[in-house]
């Protein structure tokens, strides 16, 4: 990949031209994606410990690197989110009542149907 979408010329004179990376939001999502795998931030949490751990998902699991900014979302969750809790009509439901509501509400707006 052509390093020259992700960076620019420094603005600065006193950066003598040194060569600094582009706002993400100054490069077409194209051309992040071709270099960039991940989308969603999670998972590029993920990805980065995966990296940090020489690509064992069991070293991430145990990691100990608790000044790390991101060891709370290593396994690629956000723990400060509020879980979801189905009121007692929804778990008598069941899994499926939630999917079909679902799929019904994306095909009444003329979107594709995953079935």
């Amino acid at each position: 990949m052509e390093e020259e979408h992700f960076l620019e010329m420094s603005p600065f004179r006193s950066d003598e031209g040194e060569l600094l990376g582009k706002h993400p939001g100054d490069v077409p999502p194209q051309i992040l994606s071709l270099k960039f795998r991940a989308q969603n931030p999670l998972k590029a949490i993920r990805e980065k410990c995966l990296d940090c751990c020489c690509g064992n998902g069991s070293e991430v699991r145990k990691c100990i690197a608790m000044d790390c900014p991101l060891w709370p979302f290593r396994m690629g969750t956000n723990p400060f989110r509020k879980k979801r809790e189905l009121s007692p009509a929804q778990k008598r439901e069941g899994p499926n009542a939630c999917l079909s509501r679902a799929l019904s509400k994306r095909s009444s707006h003329g979107e594709r149907r995953l079935f």
